[in-house]
């Protein structure tokens, strides 16, 4: 077996540590953070689809964020500063985008690389009872570094 010297352990570590620096930030392994949005206690909300007491989320440019709809199709309208995963030019408004989510199924967004720090907020309108979801009131995605 071959044994490896001190500058060899170095170089090798000095390596690894450069290609983290330098390549791993592109690469985003985060888990998607996973909302909902239904009716708790009578109203509907945005919420934490493990904990319906958690509404708003702090996310890391390149994370990915993942709603379901429970119990109506809903329309999301997000600024221009957070991209979706496959955005079209339909999607587009003046100085953000919309997307439609039919109940049951699932919108991924992903927060763009050079998306600005702090608080992003999101509106959520509800088709079956003509009204807007709360969350934070409205819904809030919190950027950080």
């Amino acid at each position: 077996m071959k044994k490896f010297n001190k500058l060899q352990l170095f170089s090798t570590a000095l390596l690894l540590t450069a290609f983290a620096m330098f390549v791993l930030p592109d690469i985003s392994f985060a888990k998607p953070w996973q909302l909902k949005v239904m009716k708790v206690d009578g109203e509907w909300r945005v919420v934490d689809a493990t904990d319906t007491t958690k509404s708003n989320v702090r996310v890391k440019r390149n994370d990915t964020i993942e709603w379901t709809a429970e119990g109506s199709d809903v329309y999301f309208q997000f600024s221009s500063d957070l991209r979706f995963v496959g955005e079209s030019a339909k999607d587009k408004l003046d100085g953000g985008y919309t997307k439609y989510l039919p109940e049951g199924k699932k919108l991924k967004l992903k927060v763009k690389k050079d998306a600005p720090l702090g608080e992003e907020v999101y509106a959520v309108f509800v088709k079956s009872e003509n009204v807007f979801a709360k969350g934070g009131s409205p819904p809030i995605i919190i950027v950080v570094d």
